[in-house]
């Protein structure tokens, strides 16, 4: 008998939703089949979606009513206080958070949901091209082993778009 490879569930970062629903092919208010079966991907357990990305969407309406909905069905998940003490100690060893604004705090979180739930991250962040910057969704994936990917393609492939 064959080991056929465990096959990598993704969560995402909430660039990936918002260029997903801006980028007309596929825009919330232009192909609802494509957000039924996104959702129908969501509900079978293909890829995650946690509560404080969904926070994170504030100016496009209908990605928020599309997530709420998402939560309604109870299919967001919910960072714990472990993820929140571990996404603390990612900062502490590879700074990503911004002091002033505070912006990546939440980049923190989803790194340390995906390490303690062994999943990968779908982020459309590049990593960092200096390294006096703050580290990035990419560069801390890649010391902390965590997958990580950017292509669209391959993720939308990975839970059955072809």
């Amino acid at each position: 008998m064959m080991n056929t490879p465990t096959k990598i569930k993704y969560l995402l970062d909430a660039n990936v939703l918002i260029g997903f629903s801006l980028w007309k092919p596929i825009a919330l208010n232009l192909n609802n089949d494509f957000w039924s079966k996104f959702g129908d991907a969501l509900a079978r357990g293909e890829w995650v979606l946690l509560d404080v990305v969904v926070k994170e969407i504030k100016y496009d309406r209908d990605l928020m009513k599309w997530c709420q909905e998402q939560d309604k069905k109870g299919l967001v998940k919910k960072i714990s206080d472990n993820n929140k003490s571990r996404g603390v100690e990612i900062n502490n060893q590879y700074k990503m958070i911004n002091e002033t604004t505070l912006k990546s705090t939440v980049d923190t979180y989803l790194i340390a949901y995906a390490e303690a739930n062994n999943l990968g991250v779908f982020s459309r962040e590049s990593p960092r091209i200096n390294s006096t910057f703050l580290y990035k969704i990419p560069d801390v994936c890649e010391i902390l082993n965590i997958k990580w990917i950017k292509s669209p393609k391959f993720f939308l492939k990975e839970i059955g778009f072809d």
